[in-house]
């Protein structure tokens, strides 16, 4: 069967002076897609290594989802004689994962890795794998979004249950322990987000946007935009990308810290230990941005403070 993986850049050598042969590693990057995203992980990840006296080899390929599968990808880290395996993105993880690879492996650039599969449900860690996701964890979030509009007593979430009821579930319990009130409304498709932001809006101070492919499909998303412009409402977008649409506040991973973080957990695999015993990490470093604009439409002042701690204004 002829291998359906495309090479996507072929050598890239840390540049810093030759330790013994015995510390270099070979490491085989398998993305999902080609991203710039992707690229930033992999200059943290590098750094990681060399931190640790590690020479790094990067020899990457780019997973093609729809032709590609698990034994060509097998195929592909046997040839290149890799000692470890960096998968960017879920497709490359789950990939790796079902390939069922004879060196470790480590994923990166992953939302949500318990719904795709990657970890056991029971204990949070990886089957056979392990990583960083890009989710910030929620209470970082509520956190961010009450620094930006101080009087944010009562959060507003619509979703899809059968998509996001596990994300709505902890967010409950992270808003009872920071005193907050979560009001949650379940919708069932895009037609039903009109009337269900109408029934929320005076119940909460601010909208916060889970990630749900029946809520934010690219027409429901411009309703949303648009409602909280014309409602006064804060709303709290999934990313920076969000925020430069119009949406008030995000906060997002940093890239490069999670490539570093994909390094460290790297390194550990490379002494011996199992994917096991090592739990899946979230992101340790986020950025916030905001979107200044928004704020004077909807007649909100933000915190000086908060606008310097800020990575994006737009």
């Amino acid at each position: 069967m002829p291998v359906l993986l495309s090479l996507a850049a072929s050598v890239l050598l840390s540049a810093w002076s030759a330790p013994p042969a015995a510390d270099r590693v070979k490491v085989a990057v398998v993305e999902s897609r080609r991203l710039k995203a992707y690229d930033s992980a992999k200059v943290g990840f590098v750094e990681a290594m060399e931190a640790r006296g590690l020479r790094v080899e990067m020899i990457s390929y780019t997973f093609e989802a729809d032709t590609s599968s698990p034994s060509d990808l097998g195929q592909f880290v046997g040839e290149t004689g890799a000692d470890i395996v960096l998968a960017l993105g879920t497709d490359a993880a789950k990939a790796a994962k079902d390939a069922d690879l004879a060196v470790p492996s480590v994923f990166s650039m992953v939302s949500e890795p318990g719904q795709s599969g990657l970890l056991n449900e029971a204990d949070g860690r990886g089957t056979r794998m392990t990583g960083v996701s890009l989710d910030v964890p929620i209470e970082e979030q509520f956190s961010s979004l009450v620094a930006v509009v101080p009087k944010v007593k009562r959060i507003g979430v619509i979703y899809n249950p059968g998509e996001s009821q596990f994300i709505v579930d902890e967010a409950e319990r992270i808003a009872n322990l920071m005193n907050l009130g979560l009001v949650t409304l379940a919708v069932y498709s895009e037609a039903d987000v009109a009337n269900a932001l109408s029934t929320l809006r005076p119940k909460i101070d601010a909208l916060w946007l889970v990630s749900d492919r029946i809520v934010l499909t690219t027409q429901s998303l411009q309703y949303v935009f648009l409602f909280a412009f014309q409602t006064n409402l804060p709303l709290m977008g999934l990313s920076d990308h969000f925020v430069k649409m119009g949406a008030l506040v995000a906060v997002g991973p940093d890239y490069e810290d999670v490539g570093r973080q994909s390094g460290e957990l790297a390194a550990e695999l490379l002494t011996g230990k199992n994917a096991s015993e090592l739990p899946v990490a979230a992101p340790r470093k986020v950025v916030l941005s905001l979107n200044l604009r928004t704020a004077e439409i909807i007649g909100l002042r933000v915190p000086d403070s908060v606008v310097k701690q800020a990575v994006s204004i737009y």
